[in-house]
């Protein structure tokens, strides 16, 4: 079963805005996918670059709220 994967993003420079409609199917397929990624490596190649490094957390919370 294929489920529901939408995103859009808008604007310019620093100031963006991004829309994802998913379905729960999508959702749960998202959250399985944060146990694959070792987040711990994100963070170690991302020392460097607080900016990637901070959207990776960020990433990995919102992955984790999938998954409830």
């Amino acid at each position: 079963m294929q489920g529901l994967f939408e995103y859009k993003l808008d604007g310019n420079g620093d100031d963006l805005t991004l829309d994802i409609k998913l379905d729960a199917v999508s959702a749960k397929a998202l959250a399985r996918i944060d146990r694959y990624i070792s987040w711990s490596d994100v963070l170690k190649l991302t020392e460097n670059d607080p900016e990637a490094a901070k959207a990776a957390e960020r990433l990995h919370t919102v992955l984790q709220h999938l998954g409830l």
